[in-house]
């Protein structure tokens, strides 16, 4: 028996459904082709550190009730604690997201190590380095590493000149036994890092290497049965692109012309956290609008808020269609051959890691970029009208959803047979 190391982002307290269906990816990939294996996970930090600090977008400072046994399922192990182990492993895989990219590793990771650990920055950096970028271990082991499915879409030339950071990076790349970015810019990246242009580094996200059949492991509830096959189209907004006032009625209008309820569906516990954060402003304008929102989200819950990430996941592939703004549903919706009509904002101020650009690029992967709305566009005179008839008009073009639909479980197939065929030369190897 041999071990595999996945090496991925700390879904903090668990909130994150897109980043469990990340590491859902990881663990049926490994276990379905590499049966034989010992497969275990890291992560700079524990998912779960102690004290009730908000991590990330979404965490309340706790774990959700939603995120029932998720915990037991992917058990991390803090790559601080067990860097020996990590790095003996017969392979080690960096499994998505922005797990070398500079922003990611020198804001991020440095903040979290640094306070987990009670460690100073300085420190702390020299770790997230040796553990995301290798720093400081033999070449041999870097022959052992593959990336996949990760990002370098909002790192810039000045990153690679400032620091080590460009040097370290172009290290660990150079010898890595094989590179499977998830978007073509970071492709092209990695292009340039190695200064070979005759290879492709373009790989997919993780989450769609998943299979029906993937997602049996984990729980639900009776929250997912009542759900009526292709008689309800899911709305979840506002984790990543600020809402319009109007946008239940917008939804509404859609759903009741394609002959579907509309519901709520709680990717992310936001209507909690906007009840959270505006208890004490009911009564201020600014605070009514906010209520008026939460109100509209929770009316849309028709089977109310007892639920488990399992039972979102299982219901995706019963929609007719679903609209939002966030880019692991938008991913997880095509994957179950539903479409996803997208909002993103070109004035989006959000931090790097979710600027909207990573939405837009990926529906230009799949010539899907109809698919794909600007939020201005609902508040243009006349513009909620033009998009309806758009949006109507593209939910009824099956042999564009087909095609779309086709396009990615193509390449996620061909995808699937390359990283195990890397896995297996390295596992060849002794």
């Amino acid at each position: 028996m041999k071990k595999i190391a996945i090496v991925a982002a700390p879904n903090m307290r668990y909130v994150n459904t897109g980043m469990v269906t990340v590491e859902l990816s990881a663990k049926a990939f490994v276990e379905k082709h590499f049966p034989d294996h010992k497969v275990d996970f890291y992560s700079i930090v524990p998912p779960d550190p102690p004290g009730n600090e908000s991590w990330m977008m979404m965490d309340v400072g706790y774990v959700q009730n939603s995120s029932n046994g998720i915990p037991e399922i992917f058990q991390h192990k803090e790559i601080y604690l067990n860097k020996d182990e990590l790095f003996a492993s017969d392979v080690i895989l960096y499994w998505g997201d922005f797990l070398q990219a500079k922003h990611y590793i020198e804001t991020e990771c440095v903040q979290r190590i640094s306070k987990v650990y009670g460690v100073d920055k300085k420190t702390a950096l020299k770790e997230a380095y040796n553990a995301l970028l290798m720093v400081g271990e033999p070449e041999a082991i870097k022959n052992r590493t593959i990336m996949f499915g990760g990002s370098l879409l909002y790192n810039t030339a000045s990153d690679y000149i400032k620091g080590s950071y460009g040097k370290n990076i172009s290290s660990m790349v150079a010898g890595c036994a094989g590179i499977f970015m998830r978007d073509p810019i970071s492709s092209i990246r990695i292009s340039h890092l190695k200064n070979d242009y005759k290879e492709s580094y373009l790989g997919i996200d993780p989450a769609f290497l998943l299979r029906d059949d993937d997602f049996d492991i984990l729980p639900t509830s009776a929250w997912s049965e009542g759900l009526r096959n292709k008689g309800s189209a899911g709305l979840f907004f506002g984790a990543r692109t600020a809402p319009t006032k109007n946008l239940v009625s917008f939804s509404r209008a859609i759903a009741k012309e394609m002959n579907v309820e509309q519901e709520w569906l709680p990717w992310f516990p936001y209507h909690k956290i906007l009840r959270k954060h505006n208890m004490h402003t009911k009564w201020s304008s600014k605070g009514r609008e906010k209520w008026r929102w939460i109100n509209e989200i929770e009316g849309l819950l028709p089977r109310g808020e007892i639920y488990l990430q399992g039972d979102l996941l299982s219901v995706l592939s019963k929609y007719r269609y679903v609209i939002t703004d966030t880019y692991h549903l938008c991913i997880n919706s095509w994957r179950a051959g539903v479409p996803a009509i997208c909002f993103g904002s070109e004035d989006n101020s959000s931090s790097k890691v979710i600027k909207d650009f990573k939405k837009k690029i990926l529906y230009e992967m799949y010539d899907a970029n109809e698919w794909y709305f600007d939020i201005s566009e609902l508040r243009e005179k006349g513009g909620e009208r033009k998009t309806i008839d758009k949006i109507i008009k593209l939910l009824d073009n099956e042999e564009m959803i087909d095609v779309i639909v086709g396009r990615i479980r193509a390449h996620s197939g061909e995808m699937e047979k390359i990283l195990k065929h890397s896995m297996n030369k390295i596992l060849e190897k002794d």
